[in-house]
């Protein structure tokens, strides 16, 4: 849930928010049904005719839309009611709606010798349609506020596994960036103060604020935080390209989705092989999707190790298929001597927040 729709949702409290436009629609074939079945039940003389139905689908839309319509502006103050008094007066929206628009339809029918209402029939024509436009706005609020709720439980569950998974990686991360850090301490002591401010500052970028997504130009800067740690320690084996749009680096992507897959080039692949080797990161666009790649080389004859530096592709996926669903996947190419990963989200641009820890 966005903290749009979390703000809305607290200013109206249990009313339904009419103003949604797939609520609205909602209402408009939930009334239609209702219609037909109101024409075809038993006791109405037959199947109704075509005038029929779009005389009573008329009246019934207008009711509909008009109801709503005062819904979505009233449903702020509505909200703020207790339950049963607001639903109270909630009902008497699409009665009093109904009663004018019954009152308007009996004048014109008559006015226009239509046939369609008997003027001994008109008062229970406007009473019944007044009722029933009652009963069926208090059955649609209820259906859509539990719907709703139902569907905010679901966005709350998905962004909870979410917020749980990303902070799994940032164990990983650490572990791995200590290890790189222990290795430096007996080695060269500057180099491994310099990296420890490096762990800091990315770890400040991470932690700064709890986002599910940011831009690419931030998950790329964690990125180089992190090589600049591991070139300390690996030297001139580490070596690294990239090929990225400009225009793509204000796109967002899921906070810490692509450094995890360099985590995995270096510790699978260059640190494998003992003369080194070029980590490729490249991004581009491909029918609407962002696509994010880090290839590495690695040993011909390596063996799949599924220990711990794995966790970081499962936990992705599962952060993808939350977060996009069918619509984002990260997808593996594994050749003789190279290893592949793809990162593809839904092309979605976004403000390039200023990082007050980023050094220029």
């Amino acid at each position: 849930m966005t903290s749009g729709d979390a703000r809305n949702a607290s200013v109206r409290g249990w009313m339904p928010d009419f103003c949604s436009l797939p609520i609205l629609g909602s209402v408009v074939v939930m009334v239609e049904l209702i219609v037909l079945v109101v024409l075809i039940a038993p006791g109405q003389g037959g199947w109704p005719t075509l005038r029929d139905l779009f005389a009573a689908s008329f009246l019934a839309q207008w009711i509909a839309l008009i109801s709503a319509a005062l819904s979505c502006k009233l449903g702020p103050w509505l909200g703020r009611l207790p339950f049963w008094f607001g639903g109270a007066v909630a009902a008497l929206i699409p009665a009093l709606v109904a009663a004018a628009c019954s009152a308007i339809a009996s004048s014109l029918d008559h006015s226009l010798a239509l046939g369609w209402i008997p003027p001994a029939e008109a008062r229970t024509f406007l009473l019944s349609n007044s009722v029933l436009a009652a009963l069926v706005g208090l059955i649609l609020m209820r259906y859509i506020f539990v719907l709703q709720e139902w569907q905010r439980g679901v966005e709350a569950q998905a962004a909870a596994r979410i917020e749980t998974l990303q902070a799994r990686i940032r164990p990983h991360f650490l572990f791995n960036s200590l290890n790189a850090i222990a290795s430096l301490i007996r080695i060269d002591a500057d180099k491994a103060e310099t990296a420890v401010e490096d762990l800091a500052t990315v770890f400040r970028a991470t932690l700064r604020e709890e986002r599910a997504d940011h831009t690419l130009a931030d998950e790329l800067e964690l990125i180089d935080r992190y090589l600049a740690i591991e070139a300390l320690r690996l030297g001139g084996r580490l070596q690294v390209t990239r090929a990225i749009e400009a225009s793509l680096r204000h796109c967002r992507v899921p906070a810490l989705s692509v450094q995890p897959l360099v985590e995995n080039a270096v510790h699978h692949g260059v640190q494998a092989l003992p003369e080194g080797g070029v980590i490729a990161i490249s991004a581009y666009r491909d029918h609407g999707a962002l696509c994010v790649s880090v290839r590495n080389p690695k040993p011909v004859h390596a063996v799949t190790r599924l220990g711990g530096n794995h966790i970081a592709l499962g936990n992705i996926r599962e952060r993808l298929r939350m977060r996009y669903g069918v619509k984002a996947a990260l997808e593996v190419d594994t050749g003789p001597d190279y290893h592949a990963v793809t990162l593809r989200v839904p092309m979605q641009e976004g403000p390039n927040d200023e990082n007050p820890d980023r050094r220029r």
